[in-house]
């Protein structure tokens, strides 16, 4: 997992540092102030490479005498804390670190807002010793469609295919019966909003007259959908799901080959948790994904998919899943939802959770840090908390509706005096702005009443 992080003039941040929960770490700030800039640092210092294969680059005004610099501290296989850091180098733009032996993170995944993915699996992209053959990769960089229909990395003139994509990898998944496809219909079970809206993988069914392949369905409420067609929400959680169940799948079948346990610690990088999802959806989402990833892995040995039936019962479904404890699960993502946030209430660790905030300070100075977590409970109350500071959770309209007549009632304490026609015209910008049983009725309707009395 990564512990520490220091970026120094770059990014939005002159000097950012950020110490990390162990378990869970929530992002939020207004757009534009280095939330994902933040998670791509992240993914850089645990795998060295760049997300997407985006580096760096400082701004303009960075001088040639202090450099960008990424400073990070890992926590790797051993237990022991691992530093480490890269500098830029204006001469030829690229960024320069020690060249020490990099710690092994565990597995680590970044879900993207683009809907591509990330992945770096310690079993296929650590670095090689030496040895014949080539290189391996240095990461799996997915674009959205690719996780869709699959990837495939060229290696010397030679083209090799890393994933089928999940438009033809769930169907394998069903006809194998090798306990892949049970798993992911069970991650998306425990992902899904409750018992009215579970998604679940249906038949696959022919799409297109030019297309041979059977396109999975998902099925709804109201009936079965092709994947290709579902809700833009669904199918974010659906590829999400995929590249879950897939990239340890993937990991355990390679640590096999290599005769090697397969990882005991995911790091989960998530941009957006609530991108395309309901409220509904918000307020069980985040604790269901910790729950799926920490239950993809067993202490010291796999999640053991081989020889489950096609059509599990209820207990040995659930046990896929939920059996499994990992020594170290660490999830970093960022947020703009307030529901997000009021959804992970009743399962915040004081000793392994971190909140942090980006705030724009002066309208020209991004700050960044910790925020003391507190509980507001109502999603209304985390709207007007340091992590969005806004100053109330009405409409613009009827903020200012509300501040008019506040500031009239102060000017005119006594209702008998007050100005009729004024009183008039916030009464009638209050009825537009409110609805009728706001609970800001009972300020103003008995002032009004008493105005309304004067000849």
């Amino acid at each position: 997992m990564i512990k520490e992080l220091h970026l120094h003039q770059i990014g939005p941040v002159a000097d950012l540092e950020a110490e990390f929960g162990p378990r869970l770490n929530l992002v939020t700030g207004d757009n534009g102030l280095g939330k994902t800039f933040l998670l791509d640092a992240c993914w850089y210092a645990l795998t060295r490479t760049w997300a997407d294969a985006k580096p760096f680059y400082p701004f303009p005004t960075v001088p040639k005498k202090d450099p960008p610099s990424i400073k990070y501290t890992i926590i790797g296989k051993t237990g022991k804390n691992a530093e480490n850091q890269a500098d830029y180098r204006f001469s030829d733009q690229t960024w320069k670190g020690q060249q020490a032996r990099p710690p092994m993170p565990g597995l680590v995944i970044y879900a993207r807002i683009d809907g591509g993915f990330s992945v770096w699996d310690p079993a296929r992209n650590y670095w090689r010793d030496g040895g014949e053959g080539p290189q391996r990769p240095s990461a799996y960089q997915f674009s959205k469609k690719e996780v869709w229909e699959g990837l495939e990395e060229e290696a010397e003139g030679q083209k090799t295919s890393i994933c089928n994509g999940l438009l033809r990898d769930v169907e394998t998944w069903r006809l194998k019966g090798n306990g892949a496809f049970q798993l992911l219909q069970k991650v998306l079970e425990t992902l899904s909003s409750g018992e009215e809206e579970t998604l679940r993988i249906g038949e696959g069914v022919r799409v297109r007259l030019d297309d041979a392949k059977d396109i999975p369905t998902l099925t709804m409420p109201y009936g079965a959908v092709p994947v290709t067609q579902a809700a833009a929400g669904m199918r974010r959680v659906l590829a999400l799901a995929y590249l879950l169940v897939w990239a340890w799948e993937e990991h355990r079948r390679v640590s096999q080959l290599k005769k090697e346990p397969p990882t005991n610690r995911i790091v989960l990088l998530f941009d957006e948790v609530e991108a395309h999802l309901h409220p509904k959806w918000q307020r069980v989402f985040l604790p269901s994904l910790m729950e799926v990833v920490k239950s993809l892995l067993l202490k010291g040995s796999p999640l053991s998919t081989a020889h489950v039936p096609d059509d599990p019962n209820p207990d040995e479904a659930k046990a896929l899943l939920l059996k499994a404890r990992p020594q170290s699960v660490q999830i970093i993502a960022t947020t703009h939802a307030p529901m997000v946030l009021a959804s992970i209430e009743s399962v915040w660790s004081m000793e392994d959770d971190r909140l942090f905030d980006f705030n724009l300070v002066e309208g020209n100075h991004v700050e960044f840090g910790a925020v003391d977590f507190a509980r507001h409970g109502s999603v209304a109350n985390w709207l007007t908390s340091g992590s969005f500071d806004l100053q109330s959770s009405y409409a613009v309209t009827a903020e200012a509706a509300m501040k008019r007549a506040d500031a009239f009632m102060r000017e005119y304490p006594q209702a008998d005096r007050a100005p009729r026609k004024e009183a008039e015209e916030i009464h009638n910008q209050l009825v537009r702005a409110l609805g009728g049983d706001d609970e800001y009725w009972p300020y103003w309707l008995p002032y009004y009443q008493a105005a309304r009395k004067v000849a």
